[in-house]
């Protein structure tokens, strides 16, 4: 009985141990990140109005955006597009803070937003509509 007992004691010892390492592991973590939470953002991204002159694209597609695309005619765009009103860099789309920028890259032909010319940058927000080329996308998210 005395043996039980003893054991019973350092069982005991031992899971309050287990739990007070544990609360310190969980209060490092949470002091190593300074207490900053991580800002969920909504999916963001545009859909597919009219494809245009782009095989690639098709109508109610959606093309997703985490942190910056780029659009234009040259391969080494995140999305190609093969319209011949389409610039080689035609346009970027970014994120700074919390707000997603669309910004033409002086292109030829222009960028149309909201169906108004683009100059230089702008803010977007869900609902815009995005001319480039031949192809019409709106934002979602």
């Amino acid at each position: 009985m005395d043996f039980v007992q003893l054991i019973m004691k350092f069982a005991i010892i031992a899971v309050v141990y287990i739990i007070i390492f544990v609360a310190f592991i969980i209060m490092y973590k949470d002091m190593k990140s300074g207490g900053k939470k991580k800002v969920k953002r909504d999916p963001f991204g545009l859909e597919i109005i009219k494809p245009g002159k782009n095989s690639n694209l098709k109508m109610g597609g959606v093309i997703p955006i985490q942190n910056s695309i780029t659009i234009g005619r040259k391969e080494d765009n995140t999305l190609m597009l093969s319209d011949e009103y389409v610039s080689s860099h035609h346009v970027r789309i970014y994120i700074k803070n919390t707000d997603y920028f669309l910004e033409d890259m002086n292109s030829t032909n222009g960028t149309k937003l909201n169906s108004k010319k683009l100059v230089g940058k702008s803010i977007i927000k869900k609902g815009d509509t995005i001319q480039i080329g031949t192809s019409e996308f709106k934002v979602i998210g």
